[in-house]
């Protein structure tokens, strides 16, 4: 009885250790500026190795995200045009990567609201 215990909270054990992590996420408010990058210098600490950076953004297909090494502008991915749908801005970081966000618009001005994952996703 003893054995079947402990074999059955082992697998439990297993069965929760092997779940996904959670994604960090924040609220995001972008403003985009046009034909001009936006650079953020808010830092964001990737923690889950193979993680992704993703957005969403309130109003679709107006502007555009790209992640980049804080203070480092010439180390940083392509701009992701932003939907109503979450977006990989980015994928496969290592854990303890730094990054920032840059914004801009090949169409438009404004601001525009959203949610931003990483670590985990």
């Amino acid at each position: 009885m003893k054995r079947a215990l402990a074999g059955l909270l082992a697998v439990g054990f297993a069965m929760v250790s092997a779940l996904p992590a959670h994604a960090a996420s924040t609220t995001i408010t972008v403003p985009f500026k046009h034909n001009q990058i936006t650079w953020f210098t808010t830092a964001r600490t990737i923690t889950v190795a193979g993680s992704n950076i993703d957005a969403r953004v309130a109003l679709g297909g107006v502007m555009q995200l790209a992640w980049y090494k804080c203070g480092d502008r010439n180390t940083r991915g392509a701009f992701v045009r932003m939907e109503e749908e979450r977006k990989h801005v980015g994928t496969n970081f290592k854990k303890g990567t730094k990054f920032c966000l840059a914004s801009n618009s090949p169409y438009t001005e404004g601001t525009v609201g959203g949610t931003l994952w990483w670590s985990g996703t």
